[in-house]
């Protein structure tokens, strides 16, 4: 899907609208960093955008429990996968939201990008592999004291009304441009490449995004 124009200039951005708990959202930044990485420098790097599955609080029924179980033991088949585990899910009880780790991103953005980054793959991890509920806000403080962030500042943050508004603003804005579900990636802000993809796929994309776009077809380099 196209999105509106604007001018390229410099290395091309990258942004990814995605959920801290869908495992399929990990796969695929994964295999866009290694296409964009082949590129040698002409893609910046790979950007997030929260984009939370369950925005709202609500407890999953037994069926949902089993459905996420299930679609976390598929994406573990990937050969490139991570160890996802399913304990997330096949506990008495399971998220009821997976806005609270997006919402605790945000407040550690607010100590810089590297914070953000560092808590964000503390949580999902957490989560993903080690089958930890990283909805919880005890929970949450916990992780975000291990990844090194300041709490005196991240607590605030964290319990702030408006991140939580900011975290829906960016939802509903991303709605609006055609994001539907994660993983979304976005190139330049022109083109919306929708579910996650084959490293193959993501390679072609890239390449045909600048043949179109900067006029020349460029080769990969697999290292």
């Amino acid at each position: 899907m196209a999105l509106p124009s604007r001018p390229s200039c410099g290395p091309i951005p990258l942004l990814l609208h995605g959920d801290i708990l869908d495992p399929w959202c990990w796969i695929a930044e994964q295999r866009i960093c290694v296409a964009a990485e082949e590129l040698h420098g002409l893609f910046m790097p790979l950007e997030h955008a929260p984009f939370p599955r369950n925005l709202d609080p609500r407890a999953p029924s037994a069926a949902e429990r089993r459905s996420r179980a299930r679609e976390l033991k598929r994406a573990a088949k990937e050969l490139d996968a991570p160890p996802f585990s399913t304990e997330l899910w096949t506990g008495v009880d399971g998220p009821n939201s997976s806005a609270p780790p997006h919402i605790a991103v945000a407040a550690a953005r607010m100590q810089g990008p590297a914070a953000a980054a560092a808590l964000r793959e503390a949580l999902r991890r957490a989560a993903l592999v080690s089958g930890v509920d990283v909805t919880r806000a005890d929970v949450i403080l916990e992780i975000a004291a291990r990844a090194g962030l300041d709490l005196g500042r991240f607590v605030p943050a964290f319990q702030a009304p408006g991140t939580e508004r900011a975290l829906r603003a960016e939802v509903e804005d991303a709605c609006e441009l055609g994001v539907c579900c994660g993983s979304s990636l976005v190139i330049n802000e022109e083109w919306l490449v929708s579910g996650v993809r084959p490293l193959r796929d993501y390679r072609l994309l890239l390449k045909r995004y600048l043949a179109r776009r900067v006029g020349a077809t460029m080769e990969h380099t697999v290292h």
